[in-house]
C-alpha cells in the first residue's frame, strides 16, 4: 500500500485521535508507569503506519511515523524520537511486545462503525441491513507460535465494502462476530460451510442468511414448491428455502424475500466476496503481508490492517 508520509499519518490521526488512542491503551493496563520515548500511544500509531506503508521495513516505517507526526500538528507534548537517531529495530520489536494486541483490538471496538448510508447502492434490502460474512485463512511465517494458518472470519459491509468485524479463528467465532449485528439483517456468506453454529447464531440475533454452496454441492430436494420458484426443504433437520440454481436461505416467506431480488443481492454482491483477502493479503496473494512471529504480533497486524482499511474507507472518494 502506497501512501504519502504526510497525508496517510494525517488521515491515521484524524480517523483514531491521540485521545482516542490513549483511552484505549488505559482500557487495557497498558498506560505506561514511566515515561518512554516508544510509548505505548507511538506503537499504536507504528502497528497502523505498518499496515499502510506495508512491506516497508521496521526503520522506515518509523521515520515515515514520526515525520508526519510532526508534520501533522496533533500530537500535542509527547517526545517522539529523533529524525537524526531513530530506535533501533530491536527496541521497536520490544515496545510492540510491551504493547500487545489488546489495545488495537480495543480500538477496533470503539471506532470500526458501520458506514452506510441508505443512498450507497445494495447498502440495504428492503430497508433492512445487508451484510456478507467472509472468512479467509492466512498462511504465517515458519516458526510463529499460532501455528501455520491463521483464520480470519470478516463482516463485510454490503454497498460500502467496508469490514466492521473480526474474529480471529477459535471456537464461538459465529457467535461473537453476530452478536452487534441489528435484528433483520441479511447476510450474505459464501466461501464457508453452513455449519449449524452460524445458523443458531443467525437466530439469536434474528437475522436472515443467504448461503451460496460451493461447486459441486448436491443439490437439496425439494419439500414444497413457492410461487415465485422457490422451494421449501429440510437440511440437518431445519427447514430452508432454496431460490434459483441453488441459494440457500433461512428466509422462508417468499413474499417478504422474493426470489428475484435475493437473486439480485447475490449477483450484486459478488464483486464484493474477496474485501476480506484483499485487506488481509494485499498483492501478494500467496503469503500475504503478516511477518511477526509472536501470536501478539500477529493479532496487532491483522487489528491495524482493518483498522487502516476502515479509515480509508471512510474518506468519501471511497464510497463512490
Amino acid at each position: 500500500m502506497i501512501f504519502a508520509d504526510t497525508a496517510g499519518i494525517g488521515l491515521l490521526l484524524h480517523s483514531y485521535p491521540p485521545e482516542l488512542v490513549d483511552e484505549a491503551v488505559a482500557s487495557c493496563g497498558r498506560t505506561e508507569q514511566r515515561r518512554r520515548l516508544l510509548s505505548a500511544r507511538l506503537m499504536v500509531y507504528f502497528v497502523l503506519a505498518m499496515a499502510l506503508f506495508s512491506p516497508a521495513p521496521y526503520l522506515d516505517v518509523m521515520s515515515r511515523l514520526t515525520r508526519g507526526i510532526r508534520r501533522g500538528g496533533l500530537w500535542g507534548d509527547e517526545q517522539l524520537p529523533s529524525a537524526e537517531r531513530l530506535p533501533s529495530k530491536a527496541s521497536i520489536f520490544q515496545a510492540r511486545e510491551r504493547l500487545g494486541s489488546a489495545p488495537l483490538r480495543e480500538l477496533v471496538r470503539s471506532a470500526v462503525q458501520p458506514i452506510e448510508t441508505p443512498d450507497i447502492p445494495h447498502a440495504h434490502r428492503w430497508g433492512e441491513q445487508l451484510m456478507l460474512l467472509q472468512e479467509q485463512t492466512v498462511e504465517l511465517p515458519k516458526g510463529t507460535d499460532l501455528g501455520p494458518r491463521l483464520k480470519v472470519v470478516g463482516l463485510v459491509e454490503g454497498g460500502s465494502r467496508a469490514i466492521v468485524n473480526v474474529v480471529l479463528g477459535g471456537d464461538g467465532t459465529e457467535r461473537a462476530l453476530l452478536r452487534s449485528v441489528p435484528p433483520g439483517t441479511l447476510l450474505m456468506v459464501a466461501g464457508r460451510p453452513l455449519t449449524d453454529d452460524l445458523l443458531r447464531a443467525v437466530a439469536a440475533v434474528r437475522a436472515e442468511v443467504a448461503w451460496l454452496p460451493p461447486a459441486g454441492w448436491r443439490r437439496l430436494e425439494p419439500h414444497r414448491w413457492l410461487p415465485d420458484g422457490s422451494f421449501l426443504t429440510v437440511m440437518g433437520g431445519r427447514q430452508l428455502r432454496v431460490v434459483g440454481s441453488g441459494l440457500v436461505t433461512t428466509a422462508l416467506d417468499h413474499e417478504l424475500a422474493p426470489a428475484a431480488e435475493l437473486l439480485a443481492l447475490d449477483s450484486a454482491t459478488a464483486g464484493e466476496r474477496e474485501v476480506l483477502r484483499g485487506v488481509l493479503l494485499g498483492s501478494d496473494r500467496k503469503k500475504g503481508p503478516l511477518t511477526s512471529k509472536t501470536a501478539e504480533g500477529i493479532r496487532q497486524e491483522v487489528y491495524g490492517r482493518l483498522l487502516v482499511h476502515h479509515a480509508l474507507r471512510r474518506m468519501p472518494e471511497c464510497l463512490t
